[in-house]
């Protein structure tokens, strides 16, 4: 093969791995309902039943993220509905029935998500916004590392959003009342 062929393939062979390498991929995250840990949320009571409703209608992939060549998408109309199963388990292991003919509700919406990554960590942040039954709306922040995934980072952040809702004394006082 002559010097001028071998170039040539080269150059081709280069060009390839150049738009492979820059090409990217695009990722979909799903989030998994993880328990809530012990301790994460103080102690509280309630009476009443309570109707936990998915507030979020979106359901188109929203864009989460840009890490390097790889873009990162998340359905936050799922992420909500494993919002929705975090909060049904917690009521429901501190006997609070959850039902949807129950008079008392609480509305809840993921609304923003973003993903990042560190030197060791992948982050991922998110805001859940609720509301309840007495037309008060808060937005409360998930935020979660983790070393391994971000689709686990994504379950912890939502864990840890319903965690920061259920100590609010606002959110507590309307679940006691």
């Amino acid at each position: 093969m002559s010097k001028a062929t071998m170039l040539k393939m080269l150059r081709i062979v280069s060009l390839i791995t150049i738009l492979i390498v820059f090409t990217g991929c695009t990722h979909r995250i799903s989030v998994e309902q993880y328990p809530m840990e012990e301790g994460m949320v103080a102690s509280f009571l309630g009476e009443q039943p309570v109707n936990v409703i998915s507030a979020q209608d979106f359901a188109k992939e929203e864009l989460l993220g840009k890490l390097g060549v790889h873009t990162y998408l998340g359905n936050l109309q799922e992420w909500t509905d494993t919002a929705v199963k975090v909060l049904e388990a917690e009521l429901n292991d501190r006997n609070i029935v959850t039902t949807i003919e129950a008079e008392k509700k609480i509305k809840l919406a993921i609304t923003k998500a973003e993903v990042f990554a560190h030197f060791s960590t992948l982050q991922c942040k998110l805001d859940l916004k609720v509301a309840t039954g007495d037309g008060d709306t808060m937005v409360f922040t998930g935020d979660k590392h983790s070393p391994w995934t971000l689709s686990r980072a994504c379950g912890g952040a939502v864990v840890r959003a319903v965690g920061a809702m259920l100590n609010d004394p606002n959110i507590l006082y309307y679940l006691k009342n």
